[in-house]
C-alpha cells in the first residue's frame, strides 16, 4: 500500500485497496456522510506527465457522473482535474463478470440470458445519454451482492460528439471497423456486445487469438462457431439475434441498442418487468474445459499502442485465488 491514505478527499475514510488499472488506485472506502461503503477511485501520480491516461480518468468521471441506471455502476460524486480528482462509485460486492465466468465456467442458460439482457439495458441508457463505451467486455461488468449486472469503467468512454478515429478497445471485443482504424460508433459498441453476449451464453469466447494481429484477422475473416450449436438448449431463435449484432459489417448489424434489446427479449422469452427475478447460483455445472485468455497483445488505447491481454486488462494488480477483487470481495 504505497500510495498514502491522505490523498482521499475529505468525507472518505480509506478502509482497504481493492486494485489498481492504468489510470487510478481503487480503494474500499467509507462515505462519512452517506454512512455507505464506496469504491473510491483515486488518479495514479503518473496521470500529471501522460496526456492520455489523464485524459481517460477525467472522461470517466465526466460520463459516469451523468449517467443514471439501475444496470451502470452509479457515481456518487467525483472531481474530473486537479489534485484533488476522484471518483466516488458504488461498490458492486459480487466482483466482475468476467471473473465469475471464469470461476464458475458455462451459466445456466437462465442466469446467462439475464445477464445479457442487464448488460444491454445498461449500454442503451449509456447510449441514450449520447455516450460511447467503447470497451464493452465481461471485465468492465460488474456485479451487485444480488448478482445484477452493472455496466462500468467508462475510461475508453466518450461523447458521441467527440468520437474520433482513435484504435481504443480490447481485442477479443472490437468491432472490424475499429481494428480498420474507422470511427467508433453506436454500432460498435453493439457488436462487442453482441460478442458478449455470445461469451456470456456460450461459455466461450467467438473469436480467439494469441496476438494482436492474429484476432484482427479472426474478427475481419472468421465466422464463429454457430451458437446453436454450442450451446443447444438456448431459445432457438436467440443464436439470430446475436449473430445479427455479430455481423461484419455495421449496417447488418442491429442499428441501436434498443433494436437489440426489443430482439432479445422477444427471443429468450424475457418479460422487462420480471427480469431480475434470477438470482446467480452458488456454482455452475458446466466447465469450460480449460483456460480462456489468450497471450499476446489484447487492448489498445489511445496512442494505438498494444496492451499486454493478462486477465485482469488493467483492473488490478494480480488475479489470486481469494482475496479482494476490484470492486468487491471475489465468491
Amino acid at each position: 500500500m504505497s500510495e498514502p491514505f491522505n490523498r482521499a478527499p475529505a468525507g472518505y475514510d480509506i478502509l482497504q485497496r481493492l486494485g489498481a488499472g492504468r489510470t487510478a488506485v481503487v480503494w474500499l472506502a467509507r462515505d462519512v456522510g452517506a454512512e455507505r461503503e464506496v469504491a473510491l477511485k483515486l488518479p495514479r501520480p503518473d496521470l500529471q506527465s501522460d496526456a492520455v491516461l489523464r485524459r481517460m480518468f477525467e472522461n470517466e468521471v465526466q460520463i459516469t457522473l451523468k449517467l443514471d441506471h439501475p444496470h451502470v455502476v452509479r457515481a456518487y460524486a467525483g472531481r474530473s482535474t486537479g489534485e484533488g480528482a476522484f471518483l466516488a462509485l458504488e461498490y458492486c460486492a459480487g466482483g466482475t463478470l468476467d471473473q465469475l465466468l471464469l470461476e464458475r465456467g458455462r451459466l445456466p442458460a437462465d442466469v446467462a440470458l439475464r445477464l445479457v439482457h442487464e448488460v444491454a439495458m445498461g449500454l442503451a441508457h449509456t447510449h441514450e445519454r449520447h455516450v460511447l463505451h467503447r470497451d464493452v467486455k465481461p471485465a468492465n461488468v460488474f456485479l451487485g451482492g444480488d448478482g445484477h449486472a452493472k455496466l462500468g469503467d467508462f475510461g475508453t468512454g466518450t461523447f458521441q460528439a467527440l468520437d474520433t478515429e482513435e484504435r481504443v478497445g480490447t481485442a477479443f471485443y472490437m468491432a472490424p471497423e475499429v481494428f480498420e482504424g474507422r470511427s467508433t460508433s453506436v454500432r460498435s459498441d453493439v457488436y462487442s456486445l453482441g460478442v458478449l453476449a455470445y461469451e456470456v451464453l456460450g461459455g466461450e469466447r467467438p473469436f480467439v487469438g494469441n496476438s494482436y494481429e492474429a484476432l484482427m484477422v479472426a474478427h475481419l475473416h472468421s465466422l464463429p462457431r454457430d451458437l446453436k450449436a454450442v450451446r443447444p438448449e438456448l431459445p432457438s431463435k436467440v443464436p439470430r439475434v446475436v449473430a445479427r449484432a455479430l455481423s461484419r459489417d455495421p449496417e447488418r448489424r442491429f442499428a441501436n441498442v434498443a433494436s437489440f434489446l426489443t430482439a432479445f427479449r422477444e427471443a429468450a422469452g424475457i418479460v422487462a418487468s420480471v427480469a431480475r427475478e434470477t438470482p446467480v447460483p452458488e456454482a455452475s455445472t458446466l466447465g469450460r474445459g480449460g483456460p480462456r485468455r489468450a497471450n499476446g497483445p489484447e487492448s489498445v488505447d489511445g496512442t494505438g499502442r498494444s496492451q499486454t491481454p493478462n486477465p485482469t486488462d488493467g483492473k488490478a494488480e494480480a488475479r489470486p485465488k481469494r482475496g479482494w477483487w476490484p470492486f468487491g470481495r471475489r465468491r
